[in-house]
């Protein structure tokens, strides 16, 4: 299995998360989403054939943006600091 952690920008309330949730869960090989609202951050775990490119595809879609942070730390290790809310940048049905 394999983490793959992304910085996702726009992100602002829970209907952001559910939406998140809902466009990388479906994708074969993936394990678990795990959503930080407040961090802007997405933790996927995943077979190997996951590619954050994939990732990054599905959640484009849904348009919302999104960077590879970190891939192929084992669960429960610990990564980068997250970094600063952004502003949202779009995405959230909120906006």
């Amino acid at each position: 299995m394999n983490a793959i952690d992304l910085d996702v920008q726009g992100m602002t309330c829970g209907a952001c998360v559910q939406r998140v949730t809902a466009a990388l869960a479906p994708i074969d090989g993936v394990h678990q989403v795990e959503v930080d609202l407040r961090a802007g951050r997405v933790r996927v775990t995943a077979e190997a054939k996951v590619a954050p490119s994939q990732l990054m595809s599905a959640l484009a879609a849904r348009r919302y943006e999104s960077a590879v942070v970190t891939h192929g730390a084992a669960p429960g290790q610990a990564t980068d600091s997250p970094p600063p809310p952004a502003a949202p940048q779009g995405g959230c049905c909120c906006s």
